[in-house]
């Protein structure tokens, strides 16, 4: 029999061994990493309102490990609580004993009881995860840029200041000024900042108006190797921007650097900023297919999941749907969560959505939990889905109206690691 619960201070070593050997390449296991990641998890258990530190144990035995994470996320047009998991661990001697299964399990019950609608994680094995009913969230770019093929922009660095630890009022309002109107971004709290601003090697510059910070690049350097001292890479750690002449500014830094910076790193879910660079070819003259240049490499990072069909509906009661008039019945099989495998009829009108208990409906809607967590997030359409063979409906002439409904401007953008 498990049991899953809070970690407590004379456990912590225990929790801190199974990271250890989890995760060797991330936490390598010196003296001075093992000091650290204390502290860090002591912090954490008595000092974070946002995380905690969660064990499985079985027979009084630590088994796995687990951060959960209370934040709060704009879901298309509305900021809701969501429920977050990381650091999830697994003692090496208890593989494949349905110690990571069950910990999840937890994760999804211990948020949905608290009425949450959703959760999220970064996956060790996306296809692990996709099992237990996470849907893919959008692709990260990673752009390797030369500092003057930035877009040259007619902006001066007047604005410009280095911000740190001290301004981390004014970073934190720009963040989550941003974040409340920005679908898929988590609002930050002010420890992630100063935990942060703890590693020596970070560097932030701002962009200063009329006493308010309305956007901020956060980097660090890497060097090539010991003999090119002087010449490095910036990895851009967090490109936050209010307006456009913040965006402006900051990429007139940038590309100021070229004198010593060799290439600018990028990781951005932001599908369009190949146009922000005047030469896309990310430094090679490589192609695929008939003459398409390299530009990037990509990756899929976050994964979301509905863990309240009907709860989610309920939640969003305030956002417009595209302004549809429908009347759908979703049916949506989740065989890991049995409480949320469900049909849930839902009447939209002026795209405003209502749950019904019972009543009529023009289509049915069919599809599993991952891909409709996926859906609702706007990072796959529901086209795309009923093409493949992904999801099904009862009335092909609703297709377009279904795709419609979960269109979005924007897919998400997350800038919180946890």
């Amino acid at each position: 029999m498990s049991t899953v619960r809070i970690v407590r201070e004379n456990e912590m070593s225990d929790f801190i061994d199974i990271l250890f050997e989890a995760y060797p390449m991330i936490f390598f296991p010196t003296a001075e990493n093992r000091q650290e990641m204390t502290r860090y998890f002591s912090i954490v258990q008595h000092e974070s309102s946002y995380k905690k530190v969660y064990g499985l144990f079985r027979d009084g035995q630590m088994l796995g490990g687990m951060l959960l994470n209370d934040f709060t996320m704009t879901v298309l047009s509305q900021r809701l609580p969501l429920g977050g998991v990381g650091s999830v661990a697994v003692d090496f001697l208890h593989k494949k004993e349905k110690v990571a299964k069950e910990m999840v399990a937890y994760f999804l019950a211990h948020f949905r009881e608290r009425g949450y609608g959703m959760v999220a994680l970064y996956p060790f094995r996306p296809d692990f995860y996709k099992k237990m009913g996470f849907g893919y969230g959008p692709k990260m770019h990673r752009y390797r840029v030369k500092p003057a093929d930035l877009l040259a922009l007619p902006a001066g660095k007047d604005n410009l200041c280095y911000v740190g630890r001290d301004d981390l009022a004014l970073l934190l309002a720009c963040h989550n000024r941003i974040a409340a109107k920005t679908h898929g971004m988590i609002e930050k709290q002010a420890q992630m900042l100063e935990l942060l601003f703890v590693k020596p090697e970070i560097r932030a510059v701002g962009y200063l108006q009329e006493g308010k910070l309305t956007g901020y690049v956060i980097y660090r350097f890497e060097k090539e190797d010991d003999k090119r001292f002087l010449l490095y890479d910036m990895y851009i750690e967090e490109l936050i921007y209010e307006d456009v002449a913040a965006l402006h500014g900051l990429l007139t830094f940038l590309s100021s650097q070229q004198d010593q910076v060799k290439t600018l790193i990028f990781d951005t879910q932001d599908e369009y900023f190949h146009f922000l660079i005047d030469d896309v070819r990310a430094g090679t003259n490589e192609f695929i297919g008939t003459l398409s240049h390299v530009t990037n490499t990509q990756g899929l990072g976050i994964m979301y999941r509905v863990i309240d069909v009907a709860g989610i509906f309920s939640l969003l009661h305030n956002h417009n749907f595209n302004d549809q008039h429908c009347r759908v019945k979703f049916t949506v099989a989740d065989d890991f969560l049995a409480v949320n495998n469900q049909a849930v009829i839902v009447h939209f009108k002026d795209g405003q959505a209502k749950v019904i208990p019972e009543g009529c409906y023009e289509a049915e809607v069919f599809l599993d939990i991952a891909n409709f967590s996926s859906l609702l997030m706007g990072t796959v359409t529901f086209r795309s889905l009923y093409q493949y063979g992904l999801a099904k409906i009862s009335d092909e002439k609703y297709v377009a109206i279904i795709n419609s409904l979960f269109m979005v401007s924007q897919k998400p953008q997350c800038t919180v690691r946890f």
